[in-house]
């Protein structure tokens, strides 16, 4: 089964994808960790997303789009939790076609909503490592 888990930052999105990988023995897919792991890469690939984000700008949906495609293709489980895509409607477009183009089907949709003084306190609690990027929620 495919799931994509939506909703603000801070909302446990990358939590409830880590107890389905423990759980369920899903891949989650998480387009924030792997821009961050393409930036680092030395790749050409990774050398673009960096300059994209160091100047400030958002990665096309292309961009983001090849990054799961080259997952989906690569990774093994029974099924992909998608955390942060799609984002546009070309997006989930392209979800679809891959989808559809690696015999697979989207299984739920789960928005979660967090009321907005939670989300604060969530984010404000968090601390990410210098070093490897990694966010913890102190």
């Amino acid at each position: 089964m495919n799931i994509i888990l939506i909703g603000p930052p801070g909302a446990g999105k990358g939590t409830q994808a880590r107890i389905l990988e423990e759980e369920r023995g899903m891949v989650q897919l998480s387009t924030g960790d792997m821009l961050r792991e393409a930036r680092t890469s030395g790749t050409e690939m990774g050398k673009k997303v960096a300059d994209i984000m160091d100047s400030g700008g958002l990665v096309t949906d292309e961009i983001v789009v090849g990054l799961i495609e080259e997952k989906l293709q690569s990774a093994e489980g029974d099924g992909f939790i998608f955390d942060g895509f799609p984002r546009t409607l070309a997006q989930a477009a392209a979800l679809d076609d891959l989808l559809r183009a690696n015999k697979q089907e989207l299984g739920a949709v789960v928005e979660m909503k967090v009321d907005d003084d939670a989300l604060v306190a969530r984010i404000t609690a968090r601390s990410t490592c210098a070093n490897c990027g990694e966010v913890y929620n102190d």
